[in-house]
């Protein structure tokens, strides 16, 4: 009979990523949640590796602000969402 690891290593599941409690109802991310975490130095996710997304500083890209994280493991990997899209300018005939 084989017995189970004591410590169960790193695994890929389905709950990686940045998590959805700091996006909106359209998947955008919420700017008050992130800075929130930012400032408190909370995590604002989990990398695919198993190790804490720690969140960067928000930055500018087109109309758009992008909310990078880092991965706190050794591989340093890197993740990045959105905020929300600016609404469309409306034509006038």
């Amino acid at each position: 009979m084989t017995q189970e690891p004591l410590i169960p290593g790193p695994r890929m599941d389905s709950h990686t990523g940045i998590w959805s409690r700091l996006k909106d109802a359209d998947g955008a991310i919420d700017a008050s949640a992130w800075t929130h975490h930012l400032d408190t130095k909370q995590h604002v996710g989990k990398c695919s590796c198993g190790q804490p997304l720690h969140p960067g500083t928000p930055y500018k890209v087109g109309s758009r602000d992008a909310y990078p994280a880092v991965c706190a493991g050794p591989g340093r990997h890197d993740a990045v969402a959105y905020g929300p899209r600016p609404a469309k300018k409306k034509i006038r005939n």
